[in-house]
């Protein structure tokens, strides 16, 4: 997680009887936390416009005021903080009404410490994430970037180097991945971002034509090639020329089609359907896929020659659930950009919505992401998105594997990714502390810190390169 969100949570007690203060002071001092105890609203309000807090634990009754008035005001000055109420036995009632006013949960007396500090944790992890995804929302920076796409995981940020890369040369590419991971994204940050940016990005999803259309349909033809043919039309690869030819689905060409488009890619010149002039192209191509195209090769069903032809510089690009840090940071990037989000000023998620969001195992992949995310927007009230619509199994079928632990607190979850992240940073640079700080885009002495934390040892690495 960001540095920048890292820190010592500061909490303010809100509670007339010197006790109770004297209890919590006592109880949260000994945590990694600083508190603060006031015993009246008229105190709690002053406090509150100095300082920043965390967490703020309100006694539904105090002295010389109403702490359900008190939660309603600080959910609307400050709406960072949130809110625990203390209630007795006999006030549940007054807990739900306070809860009602922005409280996000209650305590009743007499409590005992491990059930407050449990309650205390478990806030402060919720504020923890909100937090994180709002600092990305608002701080996504070009080392997490790269044209329209976001990431921190390594594998994709060695593909952002390599999509830059190729965006200078001409080279033909074939994006490979599962549906929804973003392949028609990958080719046009190769189109936009170099020198044939100035040229159309021409995009045609070969499964979505007809045979007996995909001739003309990437060829163009002349007028009166066939009856209906009025006007000449020129086709998707003329049309292409200076810029470049996306195919989509490439799987789905006819093996006949197939020759002809290889004989094109190598000459660079096409004759439209009914005509025969040659007309010269000058375009790069990028194909995509989601299937295995070697094994439709072995299968007869893609001509090796055209397979050889497209497969020049080849780039898989893996399902969000094996770069599941990535969900925190492109739900930040959803947020930033769309417009009913920015319009309702959507910043806040609360736990369940990010528990089930990194829960889940995303089969539709950045695709489904987007969508369960549009309907969040579309039904939230406020300025936080309360729940996520996601399958309750957050499991998909055995070919796509089930190697998150779904059954772990998102805590523990989290800290296991952590753990991992780190691991792959110090065996991608043997054991390197300078250049995984860089990357990771934290201090020196917290990567070490954290390291230390998760047993792992930087010597390991660079002595063996052992991937832990």
């Amino acid at each position: 997680m960001s540095e920048a969100l890292a820190y010592e949570p500061r909490l303010l007690v809100v509670d007339d009887d010197p006790l109770i203060r004297d209890e919590l002071e006592s109880l949260f001092a000994a945590q990694p936390m600083q508190v603060e105890c006031v015993a009246n609203v008229a105190d709690a309000m002053q406090t509150l416009s100095e300082r920043d807090f965390a967490l703020a634990l309100v006694d539904v009754r105090i002295g010389g005021g109403d702490g359900i008035a008190l939660t309603k005001d600080v959910r609307e000055h400050w709406p960072a903080v949130d809110v625990i109420m203390i209630t007795g036995y006999g006030s549940i009632k007054n807990a739900v009404e306070a809860m009602r006013q922005g409280a996000i949960d209650y305590i009743t007396k007499p409590f005992q410490p491990e059930e407050l500090l449990h309650a205390v944790q478990k806030a402060l992890e919720r504020r923890r994430l909100i937090d994180e995804i709002e600092y990305l929302r608002k701080q996504l920076v070009d080392r997490y970037a790269f044209a329209n796409m976001v990431s921190r995981n390594p594998a994709m940020l060695e593909i952002f180097a390599t999509l830059e890369m190729l965006a200078r040369n001409d080279v033909t590419v074939l994006i490979t991945g599962e549906s929804g991971t973003g392949k028609e994204l990958a080719a046009k940050a190769v189109h936009y971002q170099g020198k044939r940016r100035a040229g159309r990005f021409v995009a045609i999803n070969c499964a979505a034509v007809p045979e007996a259309l995909m001739e003309s349909e990437l060829f163009g033809y002349e007028r009166g090639a066939f009856t209906g043919a009025m006007t000449e039309r020129i086709g998707k690869v003329e049309l292409a020329n200076g810029g470049t030819l996306f195919l989509d689905e490439v799987e789905s060409i006819p093996l006949g089609m197939q020759a002809k488009l290889l004989r094109v890619l190598e000459e660079r010149a096409i004759e439209r359907l009914g005509g025969n002039r040659r007309v010269q192209v000058d375009m790069r191509v990028v194909a995509a896929t989601n299937v295995d195209l070697a094994k439709l090769v072995r299968e007869g069903r893609v001509r090796e020659d055209f397979y050889y032809r497209i497969n020049v510089v080849p780039i898989a690009l893996p399902p969000l659930r094996e770069r599941r840090e990535d969900v925190p940071l492109l739900v930040a990037e959803f947020l930033r950009n769309n417009a009913l989000a920015r319009e309702k000023k959507l910043n806040r998620l609360t736990e369940r919505a990010v528990n089930q969001l990194m829960a889940y195992d995303w089969p539709g992949n950045i695709r489904e992401l987007s969508n369960v995310m549009e309907r969040a927007v579309l039904r939230a009230k406020g300025d936080t998105v309360r729940e996520v619509d996601v399958p309750t199994s957050g499991k998909a079928d055995g070919r796509r594997g089930a190697a998150a632990h779904y059954h772990l607190p998102l805590r523990d979850f989290l800290k296991g990714a952590e753990r991992d992240y780190l691991a792959q940073l110090l065996s991608q640079y043997q054991g390197g502390i300078a250049r995984c700080a860089r990357h990771a885009s934290v201090d020196q002495a917290t990567l070490h810190r954290k390291i230390k934390a998760h047993g792992l040892r930087a010597d390991e690495y660079r002595q063996n390169g052992r991937v832990h």
